[in-house]
């Protein structure tokens, strides 16, 4: 602490600070002058002694920062909502051009509560943020034992970072003292209006979530009637002309053209012989989608028949666009694992 001193000229007398002024402009160097230890009648000076906080030094301020803790607490915030922000941002784009559709209305709705959960954190609402915390720190062991189990040093490295983020998040006392100051400033208009916007968006993912479930499962039983039909013309009937015209563009290339696929049919002909008593096909679809309207779905479908040397497995990649039902791949195989063709 500093020690600031001044000097005045009164004893015990009380003045206005107006007064003050006019004797300190009017006191000149004369007056000083005929003050003496003899002459009693002058006021003796008044030194006044107050206390000033010390300065900090100006390396504390650009090594260390703002000490207090709540702002900290806030910059921490800032970088972790940056961070969050660019791989949320990384998450949505691979989804888009790979054209996921399923997951991207999953995470996009995880996202939205995300970012729900950090608008009250940031609003002063602390015990929201044990919540977000100890799901961060779930998803980054989660990481970080992929990344072991399969090698990849990438999941590993996010693993680490988001679980150093979350344990700091759940547990800095500088979040705490940023939430108390933000509690002091906190509008219930604004934070009611912020929060009814939050519910809007998460309930049109729920509603968009549903929806696709809707469409996919009206997909599926389309897909599981092509495939009962087509199951019935490839292995039962033999039919070359039928797998052609509903074979996709990548099956006619790797299957060999019109030849491959003839030749494909006439060794199941030849190892499975005729297959009958074929059951209705199970299977999943997922939805997928192409910038900026293309939608469709596509999916594994699987059946059971009688061949002329025992029971075969039947399965069919099919896939759904703006053409209709299409066969990706198809193959079969004994139900003892004997072997089979695709």
């Amino acid at each position: 602490m500093n020690v600031v001193c001044t000097a005045g000229t009164g004893i015990g007398q009380k003045r206005s600070p107006k007064h003050e002024r006019e004797r300190a402009a009017h006191r000149s160097q004369a007056d000083i002058e005929r003050r003496s230890l003899g002459n009693l009648r002058l006021p003796l000076p008044r030194i006044n002694c107050v206390t000033a906080p010390e300065a900090a030094p100006l390396w504390r301020e650009v090594v260390v920062g703002d000490t207090e803790p709540w702002r900290r607490g806030r910059l921490f915030l800032i970088i972790y909502g940056i961070i969050s922000l660019a791989n949320h941002a990384l998450i949505l784009a691979d989804f888009v051009l790979r054209g996921l559709l399923d997951p991207l209305v999953f995470n996009a709705t995880f996202i939205a509560l995300f970012w729900f959960q950090f608008y009250f954190i940031w609003i002063g609402v602390s015990w929201v943020r044990w919540i977000q915390a100890g799901f961060g720190i779930l998803v980054a062991a989660a990481l970080i034992i992929w990344g072991l189990r399969d090698g990849m040093m990438l999941w590993i490295g996010l693993g680490a970072v988001g679980f150093a983020l979350s344990s700091y998040l759940g547990l800095a006392p500088s979040v705490y003292f940023f939430a108390r100051h933000q509690r002091e400033r906190r509008n219930w208009k604004e934070v009611l209006a912020v929060a009814f916007v939050f519910f809007l968006i998460l309930a049109s993912f729920g509603l968009g979530i549903l929806g696709l479930a809707g469409y996919r499962a009206n997909r599926l039983a389309e897909a599981r009637e092509f495939a009962d039909r087509a199951f019935q013309h490839i292995f039962a009937e033999h039919d070359t002309q039928f797998l052609v015209g509903r074979s996709t563009e990548r099956l006619m290339k790797e299957g060999g053209g019109m030849n491959g696929l003839t030749k494909f049919l006439q060794t199941t002909t030849m190892r499975a012989g005729d297959v009958h008593d074929i059951k209705p096909s199970t299977g999943a679809l997922h939805c997928w989608y192409k910038f900026p309207f293309g939608v469709g779905t596509y999916g594994e479908v699987i059946s059971e028949g009688m061949g002329d040397h025992g029971r075969v497995k039947l399965w069919m990649r099919v896939g759904e666009g703006g053409q209709g039902w299409k066969i990706d791949a198809v193959w079969w195989s004994y139900a003892d694992g004997r072997g089979g063709s695709g």
